[in-house]
């Protein structure tokens, strides 16, 4: 769904966890840009998506060192690079975002909006703090709401 110019996308966690889901999503559509998590208990949340990261790096390099196509041994080389070199903090924003993955809760975003292409929705909070942070968004940028 589109609004203001930017994606809105609705997730139902399933029966995955928060964590889990918002790290394999990161890694399939995060990769391009800096990301705000939006969080209730940003500290939490980022240990436990660190740690399904880590996994994902894991699960990455096994298949790599399984497959003998030659194409997808690269494109899995050039994937883990770039998983290897992301930056995760839960320090609220003084500024610009500074790490790739930023946790933090709607109102440390609002005093410092993120300028980023991508912000995932973690807990409700109020509508208005929502559409102040979506404001700073580029065209086309991306809200996940999960």
């Amino acid at each position: 769904m589109k609004v203001h110019g930017l994606f809105i996308e609705k997730y139902s966690l399933n029966h995955k966890p928060l964590s889990q889901q918002l790290a394999e999503h990161i890694a399939t559509h995060g990769l391009q840009g800096k990301v705000a998590v939006v969080a209730g208990k940003p500290i939490t949340l980022l240990e436990a998506t660190r740690k399904y990261w880590f996994r994902l790096i894991r699960l990455t390099e096994n298949e790599r060192a399984s497959t003998l196509n030659a194409a997808r041994k690269e494109y899995l080389e050039v994937r883990l690079e770039r998983m290897r070199q992301l930056q995760f903090t839960a320090k609220p924003p003084e500024d610009l975002l500074e790490a790739d993955i930023t946790f933090a809760t709607a109102d440390d975003f609002v005093r410092n909006p993120p300028d980023c292409k991508m912000i995932y929705i973690t807990y409700s909070f109020e509508r208005k703090k929502l559409h102040m942070l979506a404001s700073w968004m580029p065209r086309n940028g991306v809200v996940v709401v999960l």
